[in-house]
């Protein structure tokens, strides 16, 4: 019973605003965008500039670990500054909750393309999309930090151009990670794992998975195995990847990444000529 309740005040507490709401007396809620495990996001209509954004508010049942987070979000994306990331906008406290306000930008994710859409991807359309998707993810890093989330929904594709979104869970590189964050496992000696670059690229190889599995058939009565198995992939990629999915020597650097992915393409390239 105990866990009910608890469940059920959590549930209360977390509940979306209503259509028409109005924040800090400038942003008026148009629809919700989604829940995330440490903050839920409005698409909402600047009465001031006369524009949309994205507004995130802090969970309230997360308390300090949600606005911590949430505060951490916007100092990360005030560093940034590049024309594919969402720039802050605003930070403001009501409701006994925190707000933080970005732009917001209206296209498909990844994950729609996939599962929605049907949309699938070879090998040289999954290299060029992450190279394209590395750009953003090695600027960020640059500039002293980790995304900690790039995830399929968290690419967004608006007007031909990749935006990576959601820095909920970013940090500092190097960094120790607060308790509560998803990401702050200790290591072997104990001590909470720093954040770091192979945190991202190995979410970078989960990404590439995904597009690659777009265009897998298990058939029928097929039993499952593993992706070095099912998909048929050039000896470069399935190195690459395996660097990435922490099965070979890591990728300490997102530069090395790069420089692996395009080497690859005109083998990929030769391959799909002679297919």
């Amino acid at each position: 019973m105990y866990n009910y309740i608890k469940n059920f005040l959590q549930a209360w507490a977390d509940y979306p605003l209503e259509e028409g709401s109005v924040l800090a007396g400038r942003y008026s809620v148009i629809s919700p965008l989604g829940t995330g495990s440490y903050g839920i996001t409005y698409r909402c209509k600047d009465r001031l500039e006369e524009q949309d954004v994205a507004v995130k508010q802090a969970k309230p049942s997360k308390k300090g670990i949600g606005q911590q987070l949430l505060a951490c979000e916007r100092d990360v994306l005030q560093a940034l500054e590049h024309p594919f990331i969402p720039a802050c906008r605003g930070f403001f406290r009501e409701q006994r909750s925190c707000w933080l306000v970005t732009d917001y930008v209206e296209g498909r994710t990844l994950e729609d393309l996939i599962f929605g859409e049907g949309q699938t991807f070879g090998e040289q359309d999954t290299v060029r999309w992450t190279l394209t998707l590395l750009e953003r993810v090695q600027h960020v890093h640059e500039r002293g930090y980790v995304h900690l989330d790039i995830r399929i929904p968290n690419v967004i594709i608006s007007g031909g151009e990749l935006y990576l979104i959601d820095f909920g869970l970013a940090a500092p590189l190097g960094s120790p990670l607060p308790s509560g964050h998803p990401h702050s496992k200790a290591g072997r000696d104990g001590m909470p794992r720093p954040a770091s670059i192979p945190s991202d690229l190995a979410d970078v190889g989960e990404l590439m998975l995904f597009m690659l599995y777009s265009r897998f058939d298990p058939g029928r009565d097929a039993a499952e195995a593993d992706w070095m198995d099912e998909l048929a992939l050039s000896a470069q990629l399935k190195h690459i990847l395996l660097r990435l999915l922490g099965e070979d020597t890591p990728y300490l650097h997102t530069s090395e990444l790069i420089s692996d992915l395009q080497r690859s393409l005109p083998e990929l390239k030769s391959l799909t000529d002679n297919a």
